[in-house]
């Protein structure tokens, strides 16, 4: 039998009912390729293998890019904010105690040297001994080289001042000019009178307190 030849049985029946097979073979179909073709092929193959090859390597660069990435963001997240539970820093002149800020929680930005506390207590100790201190739902200590530079408290600050309490949204304290401001609304209480006014200004040394405007007072005996 030649190479190239297709090979099938032939099975007649005869009238008796026994069989007969023959054997007939016919030329196969082959199919010329020329060179350039088979040259197309295999440039076709070695593409696409090169192509799913360069796909998991760009799937592997871009993960471990990743990867790194996140590792960068963990790594500054110190240096950028500090969270301190039970936040507590005091000044202390000489063996006198000059000023104390506590807080719940606090997170400090180096950069800034900012530090973002919750349920603030602020307290100043002039040289007559007397107190002043303040409280705030939350705030901001700017902090100098050795010292502060300025206090920023909002919601519900009530600042103790001797026997008088004043209350108010907002209020700061400028280190240089040793000042509590309050510029909104300010409602101060003593034992025989409440007095409402607006623009409050509080000299901590001297523990002079001074109303701005829309001033009101109203006396109440003592029972």
């Amino acid at each position: 039998m030649k190479e190239g030849t297709a090979v099938s049985f032939f099975t007649p029946r005869r009238r008796d009912g026994t069989v007969r097979q023959f054997l007939v073979s016919a030329p196969a179909l082959v199919v010329p390729m020329s060179k350039s073709r088979v040259r197309r092929l295999v440039v076709t193959a070695v593409v696409l293998l090169f192509a799913g090859g360069a796909a998991l390597l760009v799937q592997e660069l871009w993960r471990q890019r990743a990867d790194d990435l996140r590792q960068q963001a963990l790594n500054l997240l110190p240096h950028v904010a500090q969270r301190i539970q039970d936040f507590h820093r005091v000044q202390v002149d000489h063996g006198r105690k000059v000023w104390e800020v506590s807080a719940s929680e606090a997170q400090y930005y180096s950069d800034e040297r900012v530090v973002v506390v919750k349920d603030p207590m602020v307290s100043f100790f002039p040289a007559d001994g007397r107190v002043v201190a303040l409280r705030g739902k939350e705030g901001k200590v700017f902090l100098g080289s050795h010292d502060l530079r300025r206090i920023e408290l909002i919601g519900g600050i009530d600042v103790q001042l001797g026997d008088y309490v004043l209350r108010t949204d907002y209020a700061r304290y400028e280190r240089d000019a040793d000042v509590i401001v309050a510029p909104g609304p300010v409602r101060i209480t003593g034992q025989a009178f409440e007095l409402h006014g607006t623009g409050m200004e509080v000299a901590v040394g001297a523990q002079r307190l001074k109303l701005a405007e829309a001033v009101q007072m109203t006396w109440r005996p003592r029972t």
